[in-house]
């Protein structure tokens, strides 16, 4: 199978990529090939333009759970299979890059790690101290919205640090995992509200105007899932008027850059929000796991 690798590779050696090829009978290809491995991290939206490039493309594979960089329908009317991650369940569940890093953002939205980092030169002067006094976990309410891979790795990191679950998630039924919650509404005494569900047509802006306008002040929100569930605007006005937190890894038109830059959160400088540029799977093992997994779906399409 001829496969070109637009995704990145620079994070395995020359040697495990030509032995990763050698086991499975792939060779690089250019315009001639086969399978395109796209690059889940692009900044341009992939369709015509760029899958009309490679005549005898039958498979395009993405190292992510997330499709929404590549025109799947354009690809379908054309006979082209699309595979990511969740077409390996089994593969997925062994990779905790985004699980860790939304944990993070959740410690530091709690215990203000970054402002501190940022504060050293006052050091233990009063004013200072009083800026930086957090909070600890211990104790805390944490509502996860999405009881998927993330969200359970999420519950089971929150209940080692002796904090509260509660999750909202129409489509899961999990015996095992308790303080299941019928509605969003229902998570409104949590401190910490993360979310971690899929982009769909039902789950975009399933944050708006109103939604959280019954929860605690002071709310954290994390959303580590995509930035088209939260509408931008509602949440620029909460944080703004110091109604919540909000520490997030994604945006809005994450394929647009020119509409992401005129974005009211990436230009928003306020001590309630901190924003990463999309880089929560972004680990050497995590993205090693991600392309074997996509590889091997590849083929065993074209087969």
């Amino acid at each position: 199978m001829r496969i070109k690798l637009d995704c990145p590779v620079d994070f395995v050696s020359i040697g495990e990529l030509n032995q990763l090829f050698r086991k499975h009978d792939y060779t690089l290809g250019n315009l001639d090939a086969d399978c395109v491995i796209v690059n889940p991290g692009t900044n341009k939206y992939l369709g015509p333009e760029y899958f009309n490039q490679f005549p005898f493309l039958k498979v395009v594979g993405t190292p992510s759970t997330g499709i929404n960089h590549i025109d799947v329908e354009y690809l379908a009317q054309n006979g082209v299979s699309v595979k990511c991650l969740l077409d390996d369940r089994e593969s997925l569940d062994d990779i905790h890059a985004s699980a860790e890093f939304t944990w993070l953002h959740i410690m530091n939205a709690v215990r203000k790690f970054g402002l501190a980092v940022n504060n050293k030169k006052n050091w233990r002067e009063k004013n200072n101290e009083a800026f930086l006094r957090s909070n600890e976990m211990h104790g805390k309410k944490l509502g996860i919205v999405g009881m998927g891979r993330i969200g359970k790795k999420l519950a089971n990191y929150a209940k080692t640090f002796g904090m509260q679950v509660f999750w909202y998630d129409p489509y899961v039924n999990d015996d095992e995992t308790n303080n299941k919650v019928n509605n969003l509404n229902d998570l409104k005494d949590c401190d910490i509200l993360s979310i971690n569900c899929y982009l769909t047509d039902e789950t975009k802006e399933l944050i708006t105007y109103g939604t959280l306008d019954d929860f605690k002040t002071g709310l954290i929100v994390v959303n580590t899932s995509r930035g088209e569930v939260i509408n931008e605007d509602y949440i620029y006005d909460l944080i703004v008027n110091e109604e919540i937190k909000y520490s997030a890894d994604v945006l809005c038109n994450e394929q647009n850059t020119h509409l992401l830059h005129k974005s009211k959160l990436f230009n928003l400088e306020h001590d309630g929000i901190t924003i990463t540029p999309h880089v929560a799977g972004a680990t050497v093992e995590s993205q090693f796991k991600a392309l074997k997994a996509i590889l091997e779906l590849c083929k065993r399409c074209i087969k």
